[in-house]
Protein backbone atom coordinates (compact mmCIF):
# COMPACT_ATOMS: atom_id res chain seq x y z
CA UNK A 1 0.00 0.00 0.00
CA UNK A 2 1.65 3.63 -0.62
CA UNK A 3 2.08 5.69 2.03
CA UNK A 4 -0.01 8.62 2.09
CA UNK A 5 1.69 11.98 1.82
CA UNK A 6 0.03 14.84 3.49
CA UNK A 7 2.36 17.45 2.15
CA UNK A 8 1.71 16.69 -1.20
CA UNK A 9 -2.19 15.76 -0.56
CA UNK A 10 -2.59 19.39 0.77
CA UNK A 11 -1.16 20.64 -2.69
CA UNK A 12 -3.27 19.06 -4.53
CA UNK A 13 -6.56 19.68 -2.97
CA UNK A 14 -7.52 23.49 -3.33
CA UNK A 15 -10.52 23.67 -1.01
CA UNK A 16 -8.37 21.65 2.23
CA UNK A 17 -5.22 23.99 1.46
CA UNK A 18 -8.07 27.29 1.27
CA UNK A 19 -10.04 25.74 4.75
CA UNK A 20 -6.60 25.18 6.23
CA UNK A 21 -5.83 28.98 5.91
CA UNK A 22 -9.41 30.47 7.07
CA UNK A 23 -9.38 27.98 10.03
CA UNK A 24 -6.11 29.82 10.93
CA UNK A 25 -6.84 33.10 10.02
CA UNK A 26 -10.22 32.74 12.15
CA UNK A 27 -8.31 31.21 15.25
CA UNK A 28 -6.07 34.42 15.19
CA UNK A 29 -9.16 36.50 14.89
CA UNK A 30 -10.92 35.33 17.65
CA UNK A 31 -7.56 35.43 19.84
CA UNK A 32 -7.30 39.26 18.36
CA UNK A 33 -10.93 39.29 20.07
CA UNK A 34 -10.68 38.31 23.34
CA UNK A 35 -7.40 40.43 24.00
CA UNK A 36 -8.72 43.40 22.88
CA UNK A 37 -11.49 42.69 25.36
CA UNK A 38 -9.79 42.28 28.07
CA UNK A 39 -7.73 44.99 27.34
CA UNK A 40 -10.59 47.64 27.31
CA UNK A 41 -11.93 45.87 30.19
CA UNK A 42 -8.84 46.68 32.17
CA UNK A 43 -9.50 49.81 30.83
CA UNK A 44 -12.50 50.75 32.23
CA UNK A 45 -13.70 52.91 28.78
CA UNK A 46 -16.77 54.25 28.48
CA UNK A 47 -18.38 57.28 26.52
CA UNK A 48 -21.36 59.35 27.77
CA UNK A 49 -23.36 59.41 24.39
CA UNK A 50 -26.49 61.16 26.11
CA UNK A 51 -27.52 64.51 24.85
CA UNK A 52 -27.28 66.19 28.53
CA UNK A 53 -23.80 64.43 29.19
CA UNK A 54 -25.43 62.85 32.11
CA UNK A 55 -22.88 61.04 33.18
CA UNK A 56 -19.97 63.42 32.71
CA UNK A 57 -18.83 66.20 35.77
CA UNK A 58 -18.71 69.71 34.61
CA UNK A 59 -16.53 72.28 34.24
CA UNK A 60 -17.14 73.51 37.96
CA UNK A 61 -17.11 70.45 39.31
CA UNK A 62 -13.87 69.78 37.88
CA UNK A 63 -12.66 72.89 39.33
CA UNK A 64 -13.32 72.22 42.56
CA UNK A 65 -11.11 68.82 42.14
CA UNK A 66 -8.39 70.18 40.93
CA UNK A 67 -8.12 72.23 44.13
CA UNK A 68 -8.99 69.42 46.02
CA UNK A 69 -6.25 68.78 48.58
CA UNK A 70 -7.79 65.72 50.72
CA UNK A 71 -9.33 62.24 50.57
CA UNK A 72 -13.01 61.78 50.06
CA UNK A 73 -14.50 58.49 50.44
CA UNK A 74 -18.21 58.06 48.47
CA UNK A 75 -19.99 55.31 50.55
CA UNK A 76 -23.18 53.82 48.06
CA UNK A 77 -25.69 52.22 50.30
CA UNK A 78 -26.65 49.68 47.68
CA UNK A 79 -27.74 46.05 47.64
CA UNK A 80 -25.31 44.47 44.82
CA UNK A 81 -27.42 43.90 41.75
CA UNK A 82 -29.69 47.28 43.00
CA UNK A 83 -27.68 49.95 42.46
CA UNK A 84 -28.89 53.45 41.38
CA UNK A 85 -26.75 52.91 37.89
CA UNK A 86 -27.00 56.84 36.61
CA UNK A 87 -25.32 57.77 39.96
CA UNK A 88 -22.58 54.97 40.60
CA UNK A 89 -21.85 56.22 36.40
CA UNK A 90 -21.02 59.86 37.37
CA UNK A 91 -18.96 59.13 40.65
CA UNK A 92 -16.91 56.67 38.42
CA UNK A 93 -15.73 60.22 36.65
CA UNK A 94 -15.24 61.85 39.68
CA UNK A 95 -12.80 59.60 40.42
CA UNK A 96 -11.12 59.50 37.70
CA UNK A 97 -10.81 63.36 37.64
CA UNK A 98 -9.44 63.49 40.94
CA UNK A 99 -6.90 60.86 42.76
CA UNK A 100 -8.66 62.16 46.00
CA UNK A 101 -11.79 60.33 44.96
CA UNK A 102 -12.84 57.13 45.81
CA UNK A 103 -16.22 55.00 45.69
CA UNK A 104 -17.31 51.48 47.72
CA UNK A 105 -20.65 50.06 48.35
CA UNK A 106 -21.64 48.86 51.34
CA UNK A 107 -25.12 46.77 52.06
CA UNK A 108 -26.77 48.13 54.69
CA UNK A 109 -28.79 45.29 55.49
CA UNK A 110 -26.24 42.97 55.98
CA UNK A 111 -23.81 46.00 57.47
CA UNK A 112 -25.71 47.67 59.99
CA UNK A 113 -23.20 48.87 62.09
CA UNK A 114 -21.93 50.56 58.99
CA UNK A 115 -24.38 52.73 58.50
CA UNK A 116 -24.95 53.02 62.29
CA UNK A 117 -22.28 55.68 62.72
CA UNK A 118 -23.34 57.98 60.45
CA UNK A 119 -26.99 58.48 62.26
CA UNK A 120 -27.72 61.38 63.88
CA UNK A 121 -29.95 61.17 67.06
CA UNK A 122 -33.11 59.22 65.82
CA UNK A 123 -32.17 60.28 61.96
CA UNK A 124 -32.63 57.08 59.68
CA UNK A 125 -30.66 56.39 56.82
CA UNK A 126 -32.28 54.85 53.82
CA UNK A 127 -30.95 52.50 51.23
CA UNK A 128 -29.86 53.85 48.07
CA UNK A 129 -28.65 57.07 49.89
CA UNK A 130 -24.79 57.92 49.35
CA UNK A 131 -22.23 58.76 52.31
CA UNK A 132 -19.65 61.72 51.46
CA UNK A 133 -17.11 61.60 54.14
CA UNK A 134 -13.42 63.06 54.66
CA UNK A 135 -11.19 60.63 55.35
CA UNK A 136 -8.51 62.77 57.26
CA UNK A 137 -11.75 64.44 59.13
CA UNK A 138 -14.62 61.91 59.66
CA UNK A 139 -17.09 65.07 58.23
CA UNK A 140 -19.59 63.77 56.34
CA UNK A 141 -22.74 64.60 54.50
CA UNK A 142 -25.80 62.21 53.67
CA UNK A 143 -27.00 62.26 50.22
CA UNK A 144 -30.42 60.47 49.72
CA UNK A 145 -31.27 59.20 46.44
CA UNK A 146 -34.43 61.92 46.31
CA UNK A 147 -31.48 64.45 46.26
CA UNK A 148 -30.27 62.96 43.00
CA UNK A 149 -33.48 63.96 41.15
CA UNK A 150 -35.87 67.03 40.17
CA UNK A 151 -39.46 66.12 40.47
CA UNK A 152 -42.43 67.88 38.99
CA UNK A 153 -46.16 67.44 40.49
CA UNK A 154 -48.49 66.35 38.10
CA UNK A 155 -52.38 65.43 38.68
CA UNK A 156 -53.62 62.30 37.43
CA UNK A 157 -55.87 61.51 35.06
CA UNK A 158 -58.88 60.95 36.99
CA UNK A 159 -57.89 64.89 38.59
CA UNK A 160 -57.67 63.81 41.94
CA UNK A 161 -54.27 61.74 42.20
CA UNK A 162 -50.97 63.42 42.46
CA UNK A 163 -47.98 62.14 40.82
CA UNK A 164 -44.72 62.73 41.09
CA UNK A 165 -42.73 62.54 37.07
CA UNK A 166 -38.87 62.56 37.39
CA UNK A 167 -37.52 65.61 34.85
CA UNK A 168 -34.14 66.11 35.69
CA UNK A 169 -30.83 64.63 36.78
CA UNK A 170 -28.80 66.66 39.75
CA UNK A 171 -26.69 64.10 41.04
CA UNK A 172 -23.85 66.40 40.31
CA UNK A 173 -25.12 69.32 41.75
CA UNK A 174 -25.54 67.14 44.69
CA UNK A 175 -21.85 65.58 44.89
CA UNK A 176 -19.92 68.27 44.27
CA UNK A 177 -21.59 70.51 47.21
CA UNK A 178 -20.97 67.62 49.33
CA UNK A 179 -17.74 66.82 48.93
CA UNK A 180 -17.06 71.41 49.36
CA UNK A 181 -19.04 70.92 53.28
CA UNK A 182 -16.87 68.24 54.17
CA UNK A 183 -13.78 69.35 52.86
CA UNK A 184 -14.40 73.01 54.23
CA UNK A 185 -13.68 74.16 57.51
CA UNK A 186 -16.13 76.54 58.03
CA UNK A 187 -19.95 76.11 56.79
CA UNK A 188 -21.00 80.03 55.29
CA UNK A 189 -24.24 81.39 57.02
CA UNK A 190 -27.04 83.40 55.81
CA UNK A 191 -28.48 85.11 58.75
CA UNK A 192 -31.87 86.67 57.50
CA UNK A 193 -33.36 89.68 59.33
CA UNK A 194 -37.00 89.80 60.64
CA UNK A 195 -38.95 91.52 63.29
CA UNK A 196 -39.96 94.20 59.84
CA UNK A 197 -42.17 92.77 57.69
CA UNK A 198 -39.76 91.46 55.73
CA UNK A 199 -40.35 88.71 53.04
CA UNK A 200 -39.25 85.51 53.72
CA UNK A 201 -36.63 83.32 51.77
CA UNK A 202 -38.70 81.67 48.68
CA UNK A 203 -38.29 77.80 49.02
CA UNK A 204 -36.82 77.14 45.96
CA UNK A 205 -33.90 79.66 46.75
CA UNK A 206 -33.64 77.89 50.58
CA UNK A 207 -33.50 74.63 48.50
CA UNK A 208 -30.77 75.85 46.47
CA UNK A 209 -28.66 77.68 49.30
CA UNK A 210 -28.47 74.43 51.32
CA UNK A 211 -27.43 72.42 49.00
CA UNK A 212 -24.61 75.24 48.44
CA UNK A 213 -24.15 74.40 52.15
CA UNK A 214 -25.23 77.75 53.01
CA UNK A 215 -26.56 77.58 56.77
CA UNK A 216 -29.53 79.81 56.64
CA UNK A 217 -30.78 81.00 60.17
CA UNK A 218 -33.01 83.90 61.11
CA UNK A 219 -31.41 86.97 62.88
CA UNK A 220 -33.31 89.79 65.33
CA UNK A 221 -31.24 92.70 66.71
CA UNK A 222 -33.77 92.58 69.63
CA UNK A 223 -32.54 89.06 70.72
CA UNK A 224 -30.37 89.24 73.33
CA UNK A 225 -29.05 85.72 72.29
CA UNK A 226 -27.62 86.18 69.03
CA UNK A 227 -24.97 88.49 68.18
CA UNK A 228 -23.95 89.63 64.41
CA UNK A 229 -20.29 88.74 63.76
CA UNK A 230 -18.11 90.02 61.02
CA UNK A 231 -16.03 87.69 59.62
CA UNK A 232 -15.43 86.06 56.00
CA UNK A 233 -18.14 83.64 56.12
CA UNK A 234 -21.04 85.74 57.07
CA UNK A 235 -23.84 87.20 55.55
CA UNK A 236 -26.97 89.26 56.37
CA UNK A 237 -29.68 89.27 54.22
CA UNK A 238 -32.47 92.03 54.72
CA UNK A 239 -35.56 90.93 52.02
CA UNK A 240 -37.72 93.13 51.45
CA UNK A 241 -38.58 95.48 54.79
CA UNK A 242 -41.78 97.11 55.14
CA UNK A 243 -41.24 98.77 58.56
CA UNK A 244 -38.09 100.60 59.32
CA UNK A 245 -35.62 99.33 61.69
CA UNK A 246 -34.83 101.48 64.85
CA UNK A 247 -31.84 103.97 65.70
CA UNK A 248 -30.38 101.42 67.93
CA UNK A 249 -30.64 98.32 65.40
CA UNK A 250 -29.65 101.04 62.22
CA UNK A 251 -26.31 101.50 65.06
CA UNK A 252 -25.16 98.20 65.62
CA UNK A 253 -25.95 97.47 61.70
CA UNK A 254 -23.80 100.21 60.56
CA UNK A 255 -21.18 98.72 63.27
CA UNK A 256 -21.12 95.79 61.68
CA UNK A 257 -20.40 96.66 58.65
CA UNK A 258 -17.82 98.89 59.67
CA UNK A 259 -16.30 96.19 61.15
CA UNK A 260 -15.99 94.09 58.10
CA UNK A 261 -19.70 93.10 57.91
CA UNK A 262 -21.42 91.68 54.54
CA UNK A 263 -25.00 92.69 53.83
CA UNK A 264 -27.42 91.92 51.02
CA UNK A 265 -30.09 94.50 50.87
CA UNK A 266 -33.27 93.59 48.39
CA UNK A 267 -35.94 96.11 48.36
CA UNK A 268 -38.90 96.45 45.50
CA UNK A 269 -41.33 98.87 44.31
CA UNK A 270 -43.59 98.42 47.47
CA UNK A 271 -40.92 99.77 49.24
CA UNK A 272 -42.26 102.72 51.46
CA UNK A 273 -39.31 105.16 52.13
CA UNK A 274 -38.41 104.09 55.81
CA UNK A 275 -35.93 106.78 57.12
CA UNK A 276 -33.29 104.50 58.97
CA UNK A 277 -32.85 102.43 55.68
CA UNK A 278 -32.89 105.62 54.26
CA UNK A 279 -30.05 107.00 55.81
CA UNK A 280 -28.01 103.58 55.41
CA UNK A 281 -28.21 103.79 51.93
CA UNK A 282 -27.55 107.52 51.89
CA UNK A 283 -24.42 106.42 54.58
CA UNK A 284 -23.28 104.23 51.33
CA UNK A 285 -23.50 106.75 48.50
CA UNK A 286 -27.03 105.68 46.97
CA UNK A 287 -30.90 106.56 47.11
CA UNK A 288 -33.93 105.05 45.95
CA UNK A 289 -36.33 107.08 43.76
CA UNK A 290 -40.29 105.97 44.76
CA UNK A 291 -42.17 105.44 42.30
CA UNK A 292 -43.06 102.68 39.62
CA UNK A 293 -40.42 102.10 37.65
CA UNK A 294 -41.35 100.66 34.17
CA UNK A 295 -39.12 100.07 30.61
CA UNK A 296 -39.85 102.60 27.51
CA UNK A 297 -36.99 100.68 25.34
CA UNK A 298 -38.62 97.07 24.11
CA UNK A 299 -35.11 95.88 24.18
CA UNK A 300 -34.77 95.97 27.89
CA UNK A 301 -38.14 94.40 29.03
CA UNK A 302 -40.32 91.14 28.41
CA UNK A 303 -43.91 91.61 27.09
CA UNK A 304 -44.10 93.64 29.98
CA UNK A 305 -43.00 96.91 30.54
CA UNK A 306 -42.16 96.57 34.39
CA UNK A 307 -40.53 92.87 33.87
CA UNK A 308 -37.28 93.79 32.67
CA UNK A 309 -34.27 92.29 31.12
CA UNK A 310 -31.29 94.61 32.34
CA UNK A 311 -27.87 95.52 31.02
CA UNK A 312 -24.92 93.65 32.75
CA UNK A 313 -22.21 95.42 34.30
CA UNK A 314 -18.38 94.49 34.37
CA UNK A 315 -17.93 92.20 37.52
CA UNK A 316 -17.36 88.34 38.79
CA UNK A 317 -20.58 88.24 40.38
CA UNK A 318 -21.84 88.45 36.67
CA UNK A 319 -19.30 85.81 35.20
CA UNK A 320 -21.36 82.98 34.55
CA UNK A 321 -24.42 85.14 33.46
CA UNK A 322 -25.52 85.66 29.67
CA UNK A 323 -26.43 88.52 28.31
CA UNK A 324 -30.29 88.86 28.97
CA UNK A 325 -30.49 86.02 31.45
CA UNK A 326 -31.52 88.15 33.97
CA UNK A 327 -35.36 89.04 34.20
CA UNK A 328 -36.22 91.98 37.00
CA UNK A 329 -39.92 92.15 38.01
CA UNK A 330 -41.52 95.18 39.54
CA UNK A 331 -38.14 97.04 40.95
CA UNK A 332 -37.73 100.21 42.24
CA UNK A 333 -34.95 102.43 40.67
CA UNK A 334 -31.68 103.24 42.19
CA UNK A 335 -29.41 106.33 42.25
CA UNK A 336 -25.86 107.08 42.98
CA UNK A 337 -25.38 110.29 45.60
CA UNK A 338 -22.40 112.82 44.36
CA UNK A 339 -21.71 113.70 47.73
CA UNK A 340 -20.13 110.39 49.04
CA UNK A 341 -17.82 108.91 50.65
CA UNK A 342 -14.73 109.49 48.77
CA UNK A 343 -13.78 105.52 50.17
CA UNK A 344 -16.75 104.06 48.90
CA UNK A 345 -16.50 102.06 45.62
CA UNK A 346 -19.76 101.18 44.18
CA UNK A 347 -20.05 98.87 41.29
CA UNK A 348 -23.04 98.90 38.51
CA UNK A 349 -24.75 95.26 38.26
CA UNK A 350 -27.65 95.74 36.50
CA UNK A 351 -29.20 98.62 34.62
CA UNK A 352 -31.75 99.94 32.36
CA UNK A 353 -31.55 101.75 29.19
CA UNK A 354 -31.70 105.57 29.17
CA UNK A 355 -35.26 105.57 28.51
CA UNK A 356 -36.66 104.18 31.98
CA UNK A 357 -39.45 105.87 33.22
CA UNK A 358 -40.15 106.43 36.98
CA UNK A 359 -43.95 107.23 37.30
CA UNK A 360 -44.41 109.30 40.33
CA UNK A 361 -48.07 109.17 40.03
CA UNK A 362 -49.63 105.60 41.35
CA UNK A 363 -52.80 106.41 39.68
CA UNK A 364 -51.60 107.36 36.58
CA UNK A 365 -52.43 104.32 33.61
CA UNK A 366 -49.90 105.62 30.99
CA UNK A 367 -47.07 104.28 30.58
CA UNK A 368 -45.33 107.02 28.77
CA UNK A 369 -43.67 110.16 30.19
CA UNK A 370 -45.45 112.16 31.83
CA UNK A 371 -45.03 115.92 33.41
CA UNK A 372 -43.30 114.81 37.07
CA UNK A 373 -41.73 111.69 35.88
CA UNK A 374 -38.31 111.09 36.28
CA UNK A 375 -36.25 109.64 32.94
CA UNK A 376 -33.24 108.29 32.36
CA UNK A 377 -30.93 105.28 32.71
CA UNK A 378 -31.20 103.89 36.52
CA UNK A 379 -29.71 101.31 38.66
CA UNK A 380 -30.96 97.97 39.25
CA UNK A 381 -28.33 96.40 41.46
CA UNK A 382 -25.41 97.86 42.78
CA UNK A 383 -22.41 96.19 44.75
CA UNK A 384 -20.97 98.69 47.37
CA UNK A 385 -17.41 98.40 48.69
CA UNK A 386 -15.40 100.56 51.28
CA UNK A 387 -12.24 100.38 53.31
CA UNK A 388 -12.49 101.71 56.71
CA UNK A 389 -9.57 102.17 58.98
CA UNK A 390 -10.45 101.55 62.98
CA UNK A 391 -8.65 101.14 65.75
CA UNK A 392 -5.82 100.83 63.75
CA UNK A 393 -7.10 98.07 61.64
CA UNK A 394 -8.35 98.03 58.05
CA UNK A 395 -11.66 96.75 57.32
CA UNK A 396 -14.01 95.77 54.13
CA UNK A 397 -17.15 96.51 53.99
CA UNK A 398 -19.46 94.53 51.03
CA UNK A 399 -22.93 96.09 50.61
CA UNK A 400 -25.00 94.48 47.89
CA UNK A 401 -28.35 96.76 46.90
CA UNK A 402 -31.13 95.32 44.71
CA UNK A 403 -34.06 97.34 43.07
CA UNK A 404 -36.23 93.94 43.23
CA UNK A 405 -36.87 91.34 45.65
CA UNK A 406 -38.64 89.65 43.41
CA UNK A 407 -36.22 88.39 41.22
CA UNK A 408 -35.23 86.46 43.50
CA UNK A 409 -38.52 84.91 44.72
CA UNK A 410 -39.00 81.66 43.13
CA UNK A 411 -42.38 81.42 43.82
CA UNK A 412 -43.38 84.13 41.68
CA UNK A 413 -42.44 81.91 38.47
CA UNK A 414 -40.34 85.12 36.55
CA UNK A 415 -37.29 83.73 37.62
CA UNK A 416 -34.39 82.40 35.48
CA UNK A 417 -31.58 80.36 35.86
CA UNK A 418 -29.29 83.78 35.16
CA UNK A 419 -31.33 84.91 38.46
CA UNK A 420 -30.02 81.81 40.10
CA UNK A 421 -26.45 82.11 39.38
CA UNK A 422 -26.82 86.28 40.35
CA UNK A 423 -28.32 85.64 44.05
CA UNK A 424 -25.63 82.70 44.70
CA UNK A 425 -22.99 84.77 42.80
CA UNK A 426 -23.60 87.65 44.88
CA UNK A 427 -23.72 85.93 48.39
CA UNK A 428 -20.25 84.10 46.91
CA UNK A 429 -18.56 87.73 46.77
CA UNK A 430 -20.11 88.92 50.13
CA UNK A 431 -18.86 85.60 51.95
CA UNK A 432 -15.33 84.92 50.65
CA UNK A 433 -14.69 81.70 53.08
CA UNK A 434 -16.16 79.08 50.79
CA UNK A 435 -16.43 79.32 47.17
CA UNK A 436 -19.94 77.72 47.03
CA UNK A 437 -21.53 76.74 43.38
CA UNK A 438 -24.96 76.48 41.66
CA UNK A 439 -25.09 73.47 39.01
CA UNK A 440 -27.91 73.88 36.89
CA UNK A 441 -29.53 69.95 37.23
CA UNK A 442 -29.34 67.91 34.03
CA UNK A 443 -32.70 67.68 31.98
CA UNK A 444 -33.95 64.39 30.54
CA UNK A 445 -34.50 64.36 27.09
CA UNK A 446 -36.97 62.70 25.00
CA UNK A 447 -37.02 62.44 21.58
CA UNK A 448 -39.79 60.89 19.90
CA UNK A 449 -40.21 59.25 16.24
CA UNK A 450 -43.27 59.51 14.88
CA UNK A 451 -43.71 56.95 12.26
CA UNK A 452 -46.86 57.05 10.62
CA UNK A 453 -48.78 53.71 9.22
CA UNK A 454 -47.47 54.33 5.43
CA UNK A 455 -43.91 54.24 6.81
CA UNK A 456 -44.32 51.46 9.47
CA UNK A 457 -45.24 48.48 6.64
CA UNK A 458 -42.88 49.66 4.49
CA UNK A 459 -39.76 50.02 6.96
CA UNK A 460 -41.16 46.44 7.90
CA UNK A 461 -41.00 44.86 4.81
CA UNK A 462 -37.23 46.10 4.67
CA UNK A 463 -36.14 44.87 7.86
CA UNK A 464 -38.27 41.66 8.31
CA UNK A 465 -38.75 40.49 4.40
CA UNK A 466 -35.68 42.40 2.29
CA UNK A 467 -32.79 42.19 4.47
CA UNK A 468 -32.70 38.52 5.53
CA UNK A 469 -33.59 37.50 1.96
CA UNK A 470 -30.66 40.07 0.59
CA UNK A 471 -28.38 38.07 3.04
CA UNK A 472 -30.01 34.38 2.04
CA UNK A 473 -29.03 35.27 -1.20
CA UNK A 474 -25.42 36.81 -0.90
CA UNK A 475 -24.93 33.40 1.41
CA UNK A 476 -26.14 30.48 -1.66
CA UNK A 477 -23.89 33.13 -4.28
CA UNK A 478 -21.00 32.71 -1.90
CA UNK A 479 -21.28 28.75 -1.37
CA UNK A 480 -22.14 28.11 -4.81
CA UNK A 481 -18.61 29.75 -5.88
CA UNK A 482 -17.09 27.99 -3.47
CA UNK A 483 -18.31 24.72 -4.15
CA UNK A 484 -16.77 25.02 -7.72
CA UNK A 485 -13.42 25.62 -6.26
Amino acid sequence: MAKLNYKNAVRGNKNLKYGGYMTIIMIFAVIAMIVVNLLFQQLRFKVDLTQEQLYTIGAKTKIILDDLDQDVTITGLYVTGRETTEAVTLIEDYTKNSSHISYKQVDPYTNPDYVAKYKEDTETIAANSLIVENVETGKFKIVAQNDLYQYEQTTGSNGYSTNYEITAFRAEEALTSAIQYVTNANTPILYTLTGHGESALASGMSTMLKKANFDIQSFNFMNPDQKLEANNYTVLLINNPMQDISDYELEDLENYLEAGGALMLNLSVNYPGLANFDALMERYGVQVEKGSLVESDPNYYYYYSNLLIPELGSHDILKDIGANTVAVLTPIAITQRENRNSATEITELLTTSDHAIVKKNAESKDLDYEEGDLQGKFDLGLLINEAVSKDGKLYYTKFALFGSSYMFDSDVGYMTAGNYNLFLNTLNTLQTEVDTLYIDPKEYVSTDMMVSAGQLVVWSGVFVVAIPLGILIIGLVVWSRRKRL
